[in-house]
């Protein structure tokens, strides 16, 4: 399946590929783009699209996004549409966007006036694909799911988008033609997946709408393979496919496509034996796959994490904080992309909540914390752990560029109770950090 991006754009990119995500539970294999879902037949007839008409539903949400500056807090609520279809007689697929930060759901099929209630299920947000289901027997009258295909489409392909793109509250129909297969990164996630660019117009409101070519949808998720190999490997082949000087590998007929093509067909936990030339000799290793995620997140996917000590507001690092926030200039960051170890963050302070306690700190906003106490920081967690079982009089916090905070943390909590209070903040940290479960790393 692809997944088209939201926007009012031609030659839209959307990623896919042929793997199942696991977060999805789900038995069917699928392509993943950016907002639309492709299958993959030719000379789509008029029979086809009758039926994706029945069986593509109008997707409505209710949300509010986290607040990144006071991760406490959630914006005010919103209103939103998307595009879905059935998959079975139970379940709709559609991208993981659409629901994203969802507080209620309601689909409404095609000529009708209803809306009933729904429920996401499962979210995959790597491949930007979510299922929802409906309990309502009213709604599946009538209702013929898509099949689920496999194949990747051609170039030159028709292809015919199927959604209810936003201006109009009927469903649209618009014909396009693949124009590349390639590999791209996508908004979402950040995941590098195979990808289709057509020359249909795509709108907001179309994402998570079936693309048809013929009469099946395919789909798709992606993970990354890490760790077994060093620094300076060069990777031969994968599979026992050779992979070029140009990191491609041969893909249909003469056409070439990225190595990484291979690792997104791959499940999470499945082995590759990959083939590589380290310090000038032939080496072959089964590695499992797993998902890796960077050292700085390309989207805050989850409700945001926080520890407040003394009005220092401690927070990971992210993309979207970065997007948000003036004070900080990505050049200045670390730049490595995948941690040094599982569970790394980058840990900052991202504002001080004037006390008679911080006020000479009142000014060190946006700084990395390296280290607490002589220890370096793993992530926020581990800088919670190191806070809360201190047992020295002075807390020390070092950060960036040879700063220094030195608190009395007797005084340093005793002050965090104020202003909390103060400042109508139920809790010194977030829900994930209330457990008192030991770092994993």
């Amino acid at each position: 399946m692809l997944l088209l991006r939201s926007g009012a754009a031609r030659n839209s990119l959307f990623p896919t590929g042929v793997t199942r995500l696991s977060t999805l539970h789900a038995s069917w294999r699928r392509h993943c783009s950016h907002s639309v879902c492709l299958d993959s037949q030719e000379n789509t007839p008029r029979s086809a699209i009758e039926t994706a008409l029945d069986s593509v539903v109008k997707i409505f949400t209710v949300s509010s996004t986290p607040n990144v500056s006071q991760p406490w807090q959630r914006d005010e609520e919103e209103e939103s549409t998307g595009s879905g279809f059935a998959i079975s007689k139970k379940n709709i697929l559609t991208n993981a966007h659409v629901v994203e930060k969802y507080s209620y759901v309601e689909v409404r099929k095609h000529g009708s006036s209803i809306r009933y209630k729904a429920k996401v299920e499962a979210i995959g947000h790597e491949c930007d694909l979510a299922t929802l289901v409906v309990e309502n027997k009213e709604f599946w009258e009538d209702m013929d799911p898509l099949e689920l295909g496999d194949d990747v489409p051609f170039v030159n392909e028709e292809v015919s988008v199927l959604g209810y793109p936003r201006g109009g509250d009927t469903i649209s129909v618009t014909k396009g033609i693949v124009s590349r297969v390639e590999s791209r990164n996508y908004t979402h996630s950040s995941t590098k997946l195979l990808t289709i660019q057509i020359d249909a117009a795509i709108n907001k409101g179309n994402s998570g709408g079936p693309v048809l070519i013929g009469n099946k949808v395919s789909g798709v998720a992606f993970q990354d393979a890490h760790k077994t190999l060093k620094k300076d490997d060069v990777i031969l082949a994968f599979d026992g496919v050779p992979i070029g000087n140009d990191a491609m590998v041969p893909f249909r007929k003469k056409e070439r496509i990225s190595y990484k093509h291979l690792v997104s067909m791959k499940k999470p936990g499945e082995t590759a034996l990959v083939q590589v030339l380290r310090d000038g000799k032939k080496h072959e290793f089964s590695i499992s796959l797993n998902p890796v995620q960077p050292l700085v997140p390309m989207r805050q996917l989850d409700d945001p994490s926080y520890y407040i000590l003394a009005g220092f507001v401690f927070v990971p690092l992210s993309q979207t904080y970065i997007d948000t926030t003036y004070d900080i200039c990505e050049c200045e960051i670390e730049k490595r992309n995948f941690p040094k170890e599982t569970g790394e963050q980058i840990v900052i302070i991202s504002q001080v909540l004037l006390n008679d306690i911080n006020r000479t700190y009142s000014h060190f906003k946006n700084m990395q914390v390296k280290k607490v106490n002589g220890v370096d920081v793993v992530n926020l967690k581990h800088l919670r752990d190191l806070v809360e079982k201190c047992s020295t009089q002075i807390l020390r916090l070092d950060l960036e560029d040879e700063r220094v905070i030195a608190l009395d943390f007797k005084a340093a909590k005793k002050a965090t109770s104020s202003i909390l209070v103060r400042r109508g903040i139920r809790s010194a940290m977030s829900k994930d950090l209330q457990s008192s479960d030991p770092l994993v790393t």
